[in-house]
Order: structure tokens, then sequence, then C-alpha cells
């Protein structure tokens, strides 16, 4: 039965192909029929014997008027027929071009995957007169070869296999659980962001350019995600468009000594897509993956845009002319200012009230949500203490309520540990580091002794050169941790704690970049403590640093909340906060009060908290006495 099956399109191609050769012959045969029965008779009309009687000779004009009837019709005949010889080579092609039309129509509707095996360009070798072999496309055979029904047979073809490798990409899969919160879509703020709020733009633009900006932490990898698996979803209801489309994720710096212009790219897309297709066979047409760019069969999505180096960044701008990707996304922590970017989203810091939703719904899709369910009371209270860590107006991003949701997990599960009270976002961040070790050290047996100081240099290293999180060269976290142990250490935290990963030519970056923007501003706040000097020559640099107000602004609030709750243990000069806040661009006054605010209560939280102890509430009570309440 399936074999019967899978004759059918065989079977309905021989018979259309059939039908594109009989239906020029069966035109045509009646004229011939037609010919042959005339030339019948003009031959049984030359076997007829003359008349005896003599005929009187006449003038050559007199036999063309007087000639007889039957001589008229055959001198009509023959010219008929010479016509009709004439005519033929035309109809023959005619004939030609039916069958070929109807065989390409027929290939294409049936086998459409044969069409990718025609030449699309014509090949001129090197010889005495051309001094380098070239390629000259074929237009015309570019347009029949990549029609939009071939492309999406291709795509159909490797859809499951790069579906699910593209899924176990890292970055994709440490951002499986996702949770829509509200963001600015086109400059007006919805709840929540779905595959429908794109489809419109997706359907009726033939060039897409999207933008997803906001500060580090924001969620802007993860909507960036969220849309590429949207545009793979099986489902036409809920996909982006009507035709698949397959996401290449670039998170690197492109390896610009291959070529100029596009070459790069395209060269990083074919490695992509060979490497997440089933590999049946080497991709080596480089014109198949234009194709595919320019018909929107792939979504390109550039993540890390603004932290990417100024090279990279001219490789990949789309307003070049020759720029082939038509479905573009780019994350970015600054607005860029390309031509022709038809959609803007920009993340959001959300509330307190948002706060118990979203960790309510990551707890779901994590499957924890049991542990919490019977108790609604502690989860709000728990919530309530991240609210008042990070102040009580938009001030919560996604990563942190992400790590702080896995603190909450953690204290349900591990029972046995005494969770610490925080009050600021360092110890959080330090919490959740020990917290990846401790489950490394159970599943191991091994202990790892240095993490904290580890951890905080690597972070330094990969933020050192532009105080941004970029990718740096192993070598200079080698010798920064010591060569003796730093094997050792970079395996722990790539191959362990996963918090670091390798790029290309032996470089390293942080996978997560508000964690090594805070890791990094707790290196400095224990590097540099009280010296003056050293701060403030800190401080000059960053201010001659071209990107201050923009990409490194996220390390520079890190680095100044760093201060604000570890300064006074490192005695870091009580200038450095003010002095960041200023190149952050902040409104210092207006941050005090707010600071002011959130610390009256936490304190006050702390004093009637039950759980804590006589000497929390004396040292609570002390430090409201200072502020002036008591």
């Amino acid at each position: 039965m399936y074999r019967r099956n899978a004759r059918q399109p065989f079977l309905g191609l021989l018979k259309v192909s059939l039908l594109g050769v009989a239906f020029p012959l069966l035109l045509t045969s009646h004229n011939w029929a037609q010919a042959n029965t005339k030339q019948e008779s003009s031959v049984l009309y030359a076997q007829t014997p003359a008349q005896s009687k003599p005929q009187p000779s006449k003038p050559a004009d007199s036999k063309k008027i007087n000639l007889p009837p039957q001589e008229k019709k055959q001198q009509e005949g023959e010219k008929s027929d010479e016509d009709k010889q004439q005519d033929l080579p035309c109809t023959v092609t005619v004939a030609t071009l039916a069958v070929v039309v109807v065989l390409y129509l027929g290939i294409l509707r049936f086998y459409p995957l044969l069409l990718l095996r025609l030449p699309a360009e014509l090949k001129v070798p090197k010889t005495p007169i051309t001094p380098a072999e070239f390629k000259f496309p074929l237009g015309f055979v570019i347009w029949l070869k990549y029609r939009p029904r071939v492309l999406d047979a291709w795509v159909q073809k490797h859809i499951d296999t790069f579906e699910k490798k593209f899924l176990k990409n890292e970055t994709v899969d440490e951002r499986k659980d996702y949770v829509s919160l509200p963001v600015e879509f086109n400059k007006q703020e919805i709840e929540e962001l779905t595959a429908i709020d794109l489809r419109k733009t997706f359907e009726t633009e033939k060039r897409v350019r999207l933008l997803i900006w906001g500060e580090g932490g924001s969620g802007k990898t993860t909507i960036a995600c969220q849309i590429a698996k949207w545009a793979i979803e099986k489902n036409d209801s809920k996909r982006l468009s009507k035709h698949l489309m397959l996401p290449v994720l670039i998170e690197q710096e492109l390896k610009l000594q291959s070529g100029e212009g596009i070459k790069p790219l395209i060269e990083e897309i074919v490695g992509q897509i060979q490497e997440l297709s089933d590999g049946e066979q080497k991709i080596v047409d480089e014109l198949l993956v234009e194709q595919l760019l320019r018909q929107r069969r792939i979504l390109l999505i550039v993540d890390h845009f603004s932290e990417m180096g100024q090279q990279t960044r001219e490789q990949i701008n789309p307003d070049f002319r020759e720029f082939p990707a038509n479905a573009l996304v780019i994350t970015s922590r600054i607005e860029e200012k390309f031509n022709g970017i038809d959609t803007k989203i920009k993340t959001l810091r959300f509330d307190g009230g948002k706060l118990a939703y979203f960790i309510e719904q990551y707890l779901k899709q994590c499957d924890k949500w049991e542990l919490f369910e019977w108790d609604q009371e502690d989860f709000l209270q728990e919530c309530a203490q991240l609210a008042r860590i990070v102040g009580d107006k938009k001030t919560i991003t996604v990563l942190l309520a992400k790590l702080y949701a896995e603190r909450m997990i953690n204290a349900k599960e591990n029972a046995s540990l005494t969770e610490r009270s925080l009050d600021n976002i360092p110890d959080l961040i330090i919490e959740h580091l020990s917290k990846l070790n401790r489950d490394v050290e159970r599943r191991t047996a091994e202990e790892y002794h240095t993490l904290e100081p580890d951890a905080k240099l690597i972070a330094w290293k990969c933020l050192e050169q532009n105080y941004k999180p970029s990718y740096v060269e192993r070598t200079s976290v080698i010798d920064a941790l010591g060569k003796e142990k730093a094997d050792n250490a970079l395996e722990h935290f790539e191959k362990k704690l996963f918090l670091i990963k390798s790029g290309k030519s032996g470089t390293i970056r942080f996978v997560l970049d508000p964690l090594a923007e805070y890791l990094a501003g707790l290196y400095l706040v224990n590097h540099l403590n009280e010296n003056d000097i050293s701060w403030r020559d800190f401080l000059a640099k960053v201010d001659n640093n071209p990107d201050k107000q923009e990409a490194n602004k996220g390390f520079l609030l890190a680095l100044r909340e760093c201060c604000i709750s570890k300064g006074a243990e490192a005695k870091v000069p009580s200038f450095v906060a003010e002095e960041i806040g200023k190149l952050a661009g902040l409104n210092l006054e207006a941050l005090k009060q707010e600071q002011i605010k959130r610390r009256i209560r936490l304190l006050v939280a702390n004093l009637s908290a039950p759980e804590a102890n006589a000497g929390d509430k004396q040292r609570a009570a002390e430090e409201l006495g200072k502020i002036g309440l008591m």
C-alpha cells in the first residue's frame, strides 16, 4: 500500500508530461494530414493521359489566365505547402517550449527539490585571458530555481532536525521558560507580546527589521528566542507567517578576515545551517542561503549587537544595499538608528504589583508551583521582600525576578539550609552563584574553594576593556588567574556551572551580562577599596569612554549598587557612588530619597519579622535612629 501511494506523484508527473508532448502534436496533425492529401491528388493528376487534340499555341500571359481549374488548385496547393513548410519550425519551437513549461510546472508541483540541481551560475575557469576563476550568475535560471515553493520544500525537509538542534543551543535552552511581560511595542505599552502582534508585520512586509532594545537583564534575548520558536511553530495559527522560517542566532564576532562585504555574514550563516541541518550533504551553494535570506525563509537573529566590536557592527548593517536578510531581529542595549526598522520592542522593568504574577508564572513553567500552592501567604511575603529590596517603583528586571524565584525554590527544596535575609541585589547575585556551586559539589563530590574571588576576577576581565560584557581573550584570563589553576577554574565555570561560554579564536564571555556586571562591580569594590587615587583614575577612564551614556550604563548602575551596599565594609570613599551616578546620567537627589525610603521599609520589616533574632532587631533599631525616625 505504501509503495503504491509513493508512486502516485510520479505517475501524475508522467501523465502531465505526456499531455504536454501530445498537445502540440494534436494542434499540428490536421494540417499535416491535409498537406499529405493534396500531395496525393497532385500525383494522380500528373498521371492522367493528355488529350490527343492539339491546342493552338497562346501567349504565356494567356496561359496563366486561362489555366484549367484543376491546375489552378494544384498551384495554390503547392504555394500553401511551401508556406506550411516555412511555418513548421515555429510550430516545433512552440511545441518544445510548451513541453518544457509543462515539465517544469510538473516538477515544481511534485518534485520541487529537483530544481535545485539546475545550474544557477556559469563558471568561467582560469585561463591565460582570465587570470582567475569567476562565476557569472544566470538571472532567469535563478528565478526558476529558487521559487518560493522550492525554498519551502527545502525548509520543510530540514525543519525537524534543525528545530531539535536549535532548541538545544545553550542560549536558547537557558530561556526555555518564557513568561510574557508588558513591553513597549512601537511606542505603545502592551500587557504581553504574542505572535499575533508580530504576524501582521511578517505577512504584509516584504522586508522585516525588528529591534528589541533595553537594559541588561530585561529579557531581550528571551524575547528573541521566543520569536524564533514562533517562526518554527508547526501550527499555522500560532506562527509568525504563513511559511516556516529557520532561525539562525549570531552572538559572536564575525571572522572578518575571510572576505569583504556580506561574505563573512553569509559564511557564518552557511556554517550554522550546515551544523543545524541533517548533514546529508555539505551545503556549498551560497546562492541558496542568500535566496533563503532574501525570501524570508531564514530568520536572522543578532544578539548583543551593541556589545559587538565596531567591525562586526559594520558588517551586520541592514543599511547596506546588498544586505541579504529580509527577516532580521536585533537585540541591543541602545535604540539603534537603522533605516527601515519596521518594529521596535522596548523591554520594561516592572513594579511589585507585577512581581507576584511573574514569579507565579515562572514557577509554573518550571513545574515548581506545587511548592507554594498551599501556602499563598508565605509566597506573597517572599515577593514583598524582593519588592522592598528594589523599591516600589518599576525597578525590577526579569533577571532579578528569576534569580529571586530560584532562591525561593532552593529554600523550599532544601529546608535544612538556613537562608540569610537579603537586603541588596549584590547579595542576591552571590547567593545565586553559591547555590549553583553547591549543586555541582553535591553531584560531583568535588569542592571548589575559591568560587567567589575567581568569579569576580573573570567577570572583570570580560568588562575591563570597554566596561561592557564582551568576549575576551582566554589567555588574558589565564594570566590573571594564574596558569597553575586557570585550566581547572575555567573548566569549572564553563562545564559545570555553565556561567561562561567559549567563542571563536580562543575567546570566552559570561553567559548572563548582568551577572558579569555585578560580579565585576564587586571585584572593583574589593580591589580598589579605600584607594582614593585609584578610584579617581578609574572614573576618569570611564568618563573618557565614548559609550559612557549607552552600552556601559548597566555596568555603572551595578557598580553603584555594589558601592552603596558593600562600600562601608570595603571603606570605599563616599564620593565614588555619587560620581558613578553622574556618569550613568541619574537624578541623584531623587534616587537618594528613594534609597532612604527603601532602607526605612526594609528596616521596619526586619523589626516586625518573626524570624529575626534580637541582634538583627537591635541593629535595625539603631540604624533607624541614625536616619532620624527614633
